[in-house]
Parts: structure tokens; sequence; C-alpha cells
């Protein structure tokens, strides 16, 4: 089902930063590189320092090295206010739409009692029904936050759809490395990627980042 159509995988920070986990070692072992960086006024209040220089938070929207039909959208934050969101949101699916992008995959985690390794959502009943046939059950009920769940909700305004791919984590872990490497596993077989997928050690040093206590980032 997937096979002709044009994907963007998205994952940005949130519980146990599964998504971004699982995109940023995406980007790297399908050699991506970065087409279209993303800002916010809206994204927390600092900067990155690596080796003495600064860089603004930012996302940015990546092409594999051999993959025609893909994207791989990843972040270092979201945005901190529900406008800042919204307006993201719509810049990167705007953006996505102008490559010729036709299904919108995010990744995100899913804190709940459940044995389900990787849950799924999708925008439409054709969508719902690839996931069953990849044996991806379907979270039944309840909300996804932050832009991982918006990017997928806003797609269809965007003449795109929207997927959800959902990590089941137990939410206590700053990075959740096996959530990630699920989700990884059932993105590989959804897009037969022929992925070697093992121990992720992935080199992220976002994941460092230390926000305000008072700020909820704690998406999914």
């Amino acid at each position: 089902m997937f096979e002709s159509r044009i994907i963007c995988i998205c994952g940005l920070p949130g519980i146990g930063s599964v998504g971004k986990v699982a995109a940023d070692y995406l980007a790297t072992a399908l050699e991506c590189s970065t087409i279209k960086p993303f800002y916010s006024r809206s994204f927390p209040p600092q900067v990155i320092v690596s080796q003495g220089i600064t860089q603004l938070l930012h996302a940015e929207l990546l092409k594999p090295k051999e993959k025609e039909n893909m994207y791989i959208l990843s972040g270092e934050a979201q945005p901190l206010d529900v406008l800042g969101m919204h307006r993201l949101a719509g810049d990167i699916l705007e953006a996505a739409r102008e490559k010729g992008v036709s299904d919108v995959i995010t990744l995100a985690a899913y804190v709940g009692d459940t044995k389900e390794k990787v849950l799924g959502a999708a925008s439409d009943n054709e969508t719902v029904e690839a996931l069953r046939e990849h044996n991806i059950p379907l979270l039944c009920s309840g909300a996804i936050g932050g832009l991982n769940g918006l990017l997928a909700g806003l797609a269809p305004l965007h003449n795109m759809r929207g997927i959800c791919l959902l990590g089941t984590s137990s939410g206590q872990d700053p990075v959740d490395l096996c959530a990630a490497t699920n989700l990884l596993e059932a993105v590989n077989d959804l897009l037969c990627l022929g992925l070697e997928i093992s121990l992720i050690v992935p080199e992220i040093e976002s994941t460092d980042v230390q926000f305000p206590e008072e700020i909820d980032m704690n998406y999914r």
C-alpha cells in the first residue's frame, strides 16, 4: 500500500524521547541530509552549545541519500504554547506537501495499560485497515498530544494521510531505547525498508537538553 506513496516520517521530543530517537536513527541509517530547517519563537528560550558553538533549537526536514519517496522530520524541541504548535505544524505540513508527500507518519510514545509493544492510529479507514494488515494493533481511545499527534491529525487538511505509531513506554526513562526499537521494527516492516534494526546507540546531544522545571514537555 505504501510502495507508490511518498512518505514523511516525523519524530520529535516527547515521553522517553521515543519518537525522536527512532527518527534520528532512521536519519543516520538512511544517510539523510537536511533540506529545510524550521524555527519557532515558541521553542524554549535557549540555545544548544556544542564545542563552544551556539545553535538555535530547530526542527529539520531531511532527505535520505537513496530513498526518493521518503523524507524524515526530526527536531530538538516542541513549541511551548498551543498557537506556536499549530503554526509550526502548518509550516511543516505545507513544506511536506510541496515536496509531494502523500503520507505523514509520526512516531510517539504510549504510556498505559497494554501488552502491545506498538499501537497505531490513522486519519482514514483505508489506512487503519493497512495497519491491521501489518499486525499493528490500534489505539482505540485516548489522545495523542503535542506535534507528534498534531502533525498526523492535521495532515488531511493539507491533502495528506496521517498516521501515528506509538511505542509503549513506562514513561519513567528519559530515553526509552526499547520503545524506540519497537517503533523502528514496526516502521521497517510497514515500509519494507530492509534495515538491520539492532540495539540502538543514538548519538543525540539534544536528549541532554534541560528544560525549566515548570515546563511540561511530556508530549507523546
